[in-house]
């Protein structure tokens, strides 16, 4: 029952974070905690410890995350459980302007990977759905670390491959707002690295979300897109200017 209830109320959690309810997802992700402790489910934990890091970081907290993150890995069993918690922890050392950090932990989460290929976790595996963290969403995790500290090669090519990851499941299976923002972190790497057309193709697909599907996870995306176009080197091409404007509407309607 307390294992049932925990996963519950973690699912609470992510959809109070979703919706932008930021301090009801953490006092649920505190209660799913409680909840995985007491029946001693590890992957639980570690995942629940997860939620509060990345609730964390969407609060530019990322001392807190990282406090989060270590008290997680206390806990967490090998493979995607730690794994998942270390590419967490990727964007709060971006956060912190840490590039040797993150690279270290991604190379860490990456070994994590491999170890899960061996070794089962059934919160993950079996369950899965919102508790699922595959090696798409990890890569999504990577380009956001490197999009914060601006590094748009790095970012691109995690973005990319998180966006192959995503949409080479099932097309029943395909998680919107993941492929989503994948799409949108490709995107603004793609402005780092002057690539407007590319960058504009790639927000075409993002423009078509019915606004009833999109969320503050992908207003907040999309919103640093838009940052980049304000940057002294897009604000004189009219093209640039078109774009930031489409970008306005559709955060517009989110507001």
């Amino acid at each position: 029952m307390y294992a049932i209830a925990g996963q519950a109320t973690a699912l609470m959690a992510s959809t109070a974070f979703d919706l932008g309810r930021w301090d009801e997802s953490a006092t649920l992700a505190r209660s799913a905690v409680s909840y995985a402790g007491l029946v001693g489910n590890a992957s639980l934990q570690a995942w629940t410890f997860g939620l509060a890091a990345l609730l964390a970081n969407w609060r530019s907290e990322p001392e807190t995350a990282l406090r989060y993150f270590r008290q997680g890995l206390q806990v967490a069993p090998t493979g995607t459980p730690r794994a998942r918690l270390r590419y967490i922890a990727a964007r709060s050392y971006a956060l912190l302007g840490d590039p040797s950090a993150v690279a270290q932990v991604v190379s860490q989460a990456r070994r994590d990977q491999d170890d899960a290929d061996h070794r089962s976790d059934s919160l993950s595996e079996e369950i899965g759905g919102e508790f699922a963290f595959g090696r798409g969403r990890a890569e999504a995790c990577a380009a956001a670390a490197w999009l914060d500290l601006g590094r748009g090669r790095e970012a691109k090519a995690a973005a990319r491959n998180a966006l192959n990851g995503l949409t080479a499941l099932p097309a029943s299976r395909q998680p919107l707002s993941q492929v989503t923002g994948a799409r949108i972190d490709l995107a603004t790497a793609c402005l780092i690295l002057r690539e407007l057309d590319e960058a504009e193709a790639t927000l075409g697909h993002v423009f078509a979300i019915p606004s009833s599907l999109r969320n503050v996870s992908l207003s907040g995306r999309l919103s640093r897109a838009r940052q980049y176009l304000a940057s002294p080197g897009w604000t004189r091409d009219p093209a640039a200017r078109q774009l930031s404007g489409a970008l306005g509407e559709w955060l517009a309607q989110q507001s």
